[in-house]
C-alpha cells in the first residue's frame, strides 16, 4: 500500500471520528489514529482547506450539524486555556458573596469552580461532574443538585423533575455555555432534554451569562437553546469573530473579550 494511500485513509478516519462527534481534542485523535499530535495537526489543517472541518485550538471541530454532543472528558481538553481563562473572568467580574448561582453543566462553568472563593456562595446545577468538583473544592459553599433523568454521555440530570427543580429556584447569575453559536439562529445545542433544563434554569435567574470560547461561533448544532434577547452578557476570548460579536452587541448583549 502506497504511503499516499495510507495518508488519505487516516484522514478519512480522522474526518469521521470527529463527524461522529463534534468535536475531539488532539490528544484524543493522536491515540485514536496511533500517530503524533504534528501528524495529527497537519491532517486537520489539510481537512480544513477542503472544508470538511475547522481546526480550533486543542483540536478540531465539525463543520456540519451535531446530534450528538461529546462526553465531558472529551470536552474538557479542547480550549481548556481558553475556558479556564473565560471561567476566571466569569467569577472575579459576575460573582459576589453570598451569591445564589446556577452552573450549566459544560466544561467552561465547571472550570470556573477553581476559581470560586467567595463566602456564602449557594451553587444549583444539574451535572454530576460540576457536583463532584465542586465538593471537592468548595467547602463553605451550599451546593444543591436537581432531581432528573441521569443521561450519558453529558452527565446531568433532565426530565421533567430537573425542570420542576429550577422552577421553585431564585438565583442571581446562571452561568452557561452551548456548543455552537451561528446568527440569525442564536445558540443551540445537540439535545431537546438538556435544551429544556437550559431553559428551566434561565428562567430562574436574574441575567443570563454565556461563557463561549472562539472555537463555537460560526457553528450549527441541533435546536436554538435561547433567543439571543434572554443573554445579558457574553464572555468570550479575542479570536471570536468581530462582525457577529457587533451583531450581538445590537442586540444588547454586554459583550466581554478576554
Amino acid at each position: 500500500m502506497s504511503e499516499r494511500l495510507i495518508t488519505e485513509e487516516r484522514r478519512q478516519r480522522l474526518h469521521a471520528l470527529v463527524l461522529q462527534k463534534g468535536t475531539m481534542s488532539l490528544v484524543e485523535l493522536a491515540e485514536l489514529l496511533d500517530v503524533s499530535r504534528m501528524t495529527v495537526y497537519r491532517d486537520i489543517k489539510v481537512l480544513e482547506d477542503m472544508g470538511k472541518l475547522r481546526h480550533v485550538r486543542g483540536g478540531a471541530a465539525s463543520t456540519q450539524p451535531s446530534s450528538e454532543e461529546p462526553r465531558f472528558v472529551t470536552k474538557r481538553e479542547v480550549n481548556s486555556d481558553l475556558k479556564d481563562a473565560i471561567a476566571h473572568y466569569a467569577v472575579k467580574q459576575f460573582v459576589a458573596s453570598g451569591d445564589i448561582i446556577i452552573l450549566g453543566a459544560g466544561t467552561t462553568a465547571a472550570a470556573m469552580l477553581t476559581h470560586l472563593q467567595h463566602e456564602h456562595v449557594t451553587l444549583i446545577t444539574n451535572g454530576l461532574e460540576t457536583i463532584n468538583i465542586a465538593t471537592s473544592l468548595l467547602n463553605e459553599a451550599t451546593i444543591m443538585l436537581c432531581g432528573g433523568i441521569l443521561r450519558e454521555p453529558s452527565r446531568t440530570l433532565v426530565g421533567p423533575q430537573a425542570e420542576a427543580f429550577f422552577a421553585g429556584i431564585n438565583a442571581q447569575t446562571m452561568f452557561f455555555s452551548a456548543s455552537s453559536l451561528m446568527l440569525p439562529e442564536g445558540i443551540s445545542d445537540p439535545n431537546p432534554l438538556e435544551i429544556q433544563v437550559k431553559r428551566a434554569m434561565a428562567a430562574c435567574a436574574e441575567q443570563c451569562v454565556l461563557l463561549l470560547d472562539s472555537s463555537k461561533f460560526e457553528t450549527r448544532s441541533l435546536a436554538q437553546v435561547l433567543p439571543l434577547s434572554s443573554i445579558d452578557v457574553l464572555i468570550t476570548d479575542v479570536a471570536a469573530p468581530e462582525d457577529v460579536l457587533q451583531r450581538l452587541r445590537s442586540e444588547g448583549i454586554d459583550v466581554h473579550i478576554i
